[in-house]
């Protein structure tokens, strides 16, 4: 295993009907569909590099599998560790289109619904893993595929969050709304919400069906109870913190696993000139 730490693994754009030539890439170029990343392609064929983090028997445990749910693989490989060198002409491409596009990758994760990925990327801004940071990863996720708002031109794209909380961590790194950028507003109701929108287009409106803390109490009671030890009664055990920041991040990622419908309510809006 450890001379395979990554791995290639093909597979088939089974959901994909028809291709076109001349595509536009996440980026907003025009290209030809060879030259580009289109899942609509002749071939319908995929290949994604990921990192192998566990053999379970004929089960293979990965991270960064660029590939939507339940899509047939068709062969695997080791991978080139040239892949991974910074000096190789892979690398190199990676840094241009992220020089060009620093959202590149963000706007593929979000489009290939890869959580787990953008959880650990607003983990690297926010400092920690908590669940109200995966509940905004979740929802602005959805916010800005159903707005269709992939792109690195900001200035029509607004959000309005209704809370100062850890939510609204997540809510700056998918969005790409932020306070620098003069796009986010804060209205704080102490409400767990996003607001999504265009200038005088749509937008969506995202917000838990239950109480926050009644949906941990709920489906995460060892976090639930822990939670209200360190944060609300200030226990200051070493033990406990450490056992508490442990179950927080295995929270925060199981709640990625939940269907959005479970936890969301979604009301599209009419919106007028800038807010």
């Amino acid at each position: 295993m450890n001379e395979n730490t990554y791995i290639d693994v093909l597979f088939y754009f089974n959901r994909s009907e028809k291709y076109d030539l001349i595509t536009r890439t996440i980026t907003g170029e025009i290209k030809g569909v060879f030259a580009s990343r289109s899942p609509h392609r002749p071939n319908g064929v995929g290949v994604t590099t990921v990192k192998l983090l566990e053999i379970q028997g004929a089960v293979l445990v990965v991270s960064g599998l660029d590939a939507m749910n339940n899509s047939p693989i068709i062969d695997i490989k080791p991978c080139d560790k040239s892949f991974f060198d910074e000096q190789s002409p892979t690398a190199a491409i990676q840094k241009e289109k992220l020089t060009n596009n620093p959202r590149f990758e963000i706007i593929k994760a979000i489009k290939s619904e890869n959580y787990e990925w953008l959880l650990i990327q607003a983990a690297q801004l926010h400092g920690h893993f908590c669940p109200g940071l995966a509940m905004g990863v979740l929802a602005a996720v959805k916010a800005v595929n159903e707005l269709n708002a992939h792109t690195d031109e900001m200035k029509d794209i607004w959000a309005i969050t209704e809370t100062n909380g850890c939510f609204s961590d997540g809510i700056q790194m998918v969005t790409g709304c932020t306070f620098g950028n003069k796009n986010l507003i804060l209205k704080d109701h102490e409400k767990t919400a996003l607001t999504l929108f265009r200038i005088n287009d749509k937008g969506f409106r995202i917000y838990p069906k239950m109480q926050t803390s009644d949906i941990l109490k709920e489906k995460f009671p060892d976090f639930d109870w822990r939670f209200h030890q360190i944060k609300i009664d200030k226990n200051q055990d070493d033990e406990l913190r450490s056992r508490f920041k442990k179950v927080s991040r295995e929270c925060s990622f199981e709640l990625l696993q939940l269907p959005f419908e479970e936890l969301f309510s979604m009301e599209e809006i009419e919106t007028g000139i800038k807010p």
